[in-house]
C-alpha cells in the first residue's frame, strides 16, 4: 500500500506539475516528429509501398511517448533497486536487465500496432525484426539512458535541497532553543529583582506600598510572564510594558524617575523583539536613578530612518565604563538583549553603548523595519 502511494505521489508530482516529466514529454515529442518526417521523405522515398505521413505521425508519436508512459516505472525501480542490497545487483538491475526488458515491451507493442494498422506480416515475425533487424533499436536503449541519466541528476539535486531544507529547520529550530534559553533568564532576573524590592519595602514596614507593588506586579505579569511564547509583539505592547515597568519602580523609588518618551506615531506598530527594552530601562534604573537622591532621567525615543527602526534609551547616570562603553558586557540584561539581536538578525542590526559628550550613558537599537506581527508566521527570521 505504502508503495502505490508514493507512486501515486510521484505521477501527481511529476505529470500534473512539469518538471522532469515535462522536460521528457517534450523531448519526446519533438523526436517523434523527426524521425516521423524522416521515414516519409527519406525511408520511403524509393520504396513501392510508401505510407502516409498522417500515419507516421501518430505512430511515432505513440512510439516514442511510451517512454513517458513507463517513466514513473523507471523512476520507481531506480529508487526501490536502490535500497539495500549489493550495488553489483543494483548495476546490473538499472543498467543490464530492466533496459532490456523495456525495450523488448516496447517493441512487442509496437509490432501489434504495426500488425493491427498495416496488416503487415504476422506479429511474431514483426517482433523477431524489430528485436534483431531493427536499425532503430539502439535509439530506444539512448533513450532509457538518458531517462536514467536525467533521473539521477534530479535525485541528487532533490536530495541536495532537502538536506539544505533540513539544514535550515534544524538551524531554525536551534536558533530558537537559543533564544527561548535567552528569554528565560529576562524574566526570573526581572522577578528577583521586583521581589527584592517588595521584601525591603516589607522589612521597613511600609505594608501599603508593599501591597501596592504587588498588585502592580501581578499586571505586569499578566501582561509579559503569560504572553512570553510570542517572541514579536508590537513597540505599541513592548512601551504598555514598560510603563508597567516604571510604575512598579517608581513605588521603589518614589519621586526619583523622570520619564521622557518621544516615539514617532509610524513606529508604534513596528515589530520588535518581546522584552527587548525592559531590560535596557532596568540598567538605566539600576545604574542612574538608584545612585542619585533626586532627579533621575530616562528618555526613551523611537523613529524610523531609511527603513530601520531606531530605538534610544538614555540616562543621566555615569555612564558606562570604558570596558563596557561600544559593546555589551555588563548585566545580565545588556548580554542577553546583545545574544537576541544577533540570534534574530545576525549583522543586521546595530545595539551600542555609548557615552554621550554631555554625561550619562546612551543605548542605540537599530533594526529592520517591518510592521505585521502574526500568531501563525514569524515577524522576523531568524539567521
Amino acid at each position: 500500500m505504502r508503495n502505490e502511494n508514493d507512486l501515486t505521489a510521484f505521477i501527481k508530482k511529476h505529470y500534473f506539475k512539469g518538471n522532469l516529466s515535462g522536460i521528457l514529454f517534450v523531448s519526446l515529442t519533438i523526436v517523434a516528429l523527426a524521425v516521423a518526417l524522416q521515414q516519409f521523405y527519406i525511408i520511403n522515398f524509393d520504396s513501392a509501398t510508401r505510407y502516409s505521413l498522417w500515419w507516421h505521425i501518430p505512430f511515432n508519436l505513440f512510439y516514442f511517448w511510451y517512454w513517458f508512459l513507463v517513466f514513473p516505472l523507471i523512476y520507481k525501480a531506480t529508487k526501490d533497486f536502490r535500497i539495500g542490497g549489493p550495488k553489483f545487483v543494483y548495476w546490473m538491475t538499472i543498467y543490464f536487465f530492466l533496459p532490456i526488458f523495456f525495450v523488448i515491451i516496447h517493441q512487442v507493442i509496437a509490432s501489434f500496432i504495426i500488425n493491427l494498422s498495416l496488416q503487415y506480416l504476422n506479429v511474431p515475425t514483426l517482433v523477431y525484426k524489430r528485436i534483431l533487424r531493427n536499425p532503430w533499436l539502439g535509439l530506444d536503449f539512448i533513450i532509457y539512458f538518458a531517462i536514467m541519466i536525467a533521473v539521477n541528476v534530479f535525485e541528487y539535486r532533490q536530495k541536495n535541497s532537502d538536506d539544505e531544507l533540513r539544514l535550515t529547520q534544524l538551524q531554525g529550530q536551534l536558533v530558537l532553543s537559543q533564544l527561548n534559553a535567552l528569554e528565560s533568564q529576562l524574566h526570573p532576573h526581572f522577578l528577583f529583582n521586583t521581589l527584592n524590592t517588595v521584601s525591603t519595602l516589607i522589612l521597613k514596614g511600609e505594608d501599603i506600598e508593599a501591597e501596592r507593588m504587588l498588585l502592580l506586579l501581578q499586571d505586569f505579569l499578566n501582561t509579559t510572564i503569560y504572553g512570553s511564547d510570542r517572541h514579536v509583539i508590537t513597540l505599541e505592547e513592548e512601551l504598555r510594558f514598560i510603563n508597567e515597568y516604571l510604575e512598579i519602580e517608581k513605588v521603589r523609588f518614589s519621586d526619583k524617575i523622570e520619564v521622557a518618551e518621544e516615539i514617532e506615531a509610524a513606529t508604534l506598530k513596528a515589530n520588535v523583539p518581546n522584552f527587548l527594552l525592559q531590560p535596557i530601562v532596568e540598567n538605566a534604573i539600576r545604574y542612574a536613578v538608584a545612585k542619585r537622591k533626586s532627579g533621575g532621567r530616562i528618555s526613551i525615543r523611537a523613529d524610523k530612518h531609511e527603513g530601520l527602526l531606531r530605538l534610544v534609551v538614555e540616562d543621566n547616570g555615569p555612564g558606562f565604563s570604558s570596558g563596557k562603553e561600544g559593546k555589551a558586557s555588563g548585566g545580565v540584561g545588556l548580554r542577553v538583549t546583545a545574544e537576541r539581536l544577533i540570534r534574530l538578525f545576525g549583522a543586521n542590526h546595530v545595539f551600542k553603548l555609548t557615552n554621550p559628550a554631555g554625561g550619562g550613558a546612551t543605548v542605540l537599537i537599530e533594526i529592520p523595519f517591518a510592521e505585521g506581527v502574526s500568531e501563525n508566521e514569524p515577524a522576523f527570521h531568524v539567521v
